[in-house]
């Protein structure tokens, strides 16, 4: 979810740490993918929970948008190589 969607704001995007979050919490349900830039996009877009992307892995608060990223992720895990 974005900001704002049918002209009502989301609380969690507008406060600091309130969506996206810079550390990975113990109980977050933890998804390997390798491009977490682009899977970052993906789930500010799609997904409405709390998550936290790091370097090679994203995380969960809801097991269920674990569920719906797990079953996408290959997508993030392409690398660009030259043919």
């Amino acid at each position: 979810m974005t900001l704002a969607i049918d002209n009502t704001v989301d609380p969690l995007s507008v406060l600091k740490e309130g969506r996206e979050l810079s550390t990975c919490p113990r109980h977050f349900v933890v998804i390997n993918c390798g491009n977490s830039n682009a899977a970052r996009s993906w789930i500010w877009k799609n997904l409405t929970g709390r998550f936290s992307a790091q370097a090679d892995f994203v995380a969960f608060e809801d097991p269920a948008e674990a569920s719906m990223f797990a079953m996408i992720r290959d997508q993030f895990s392409i690398i660009n190589k030259p043919y």
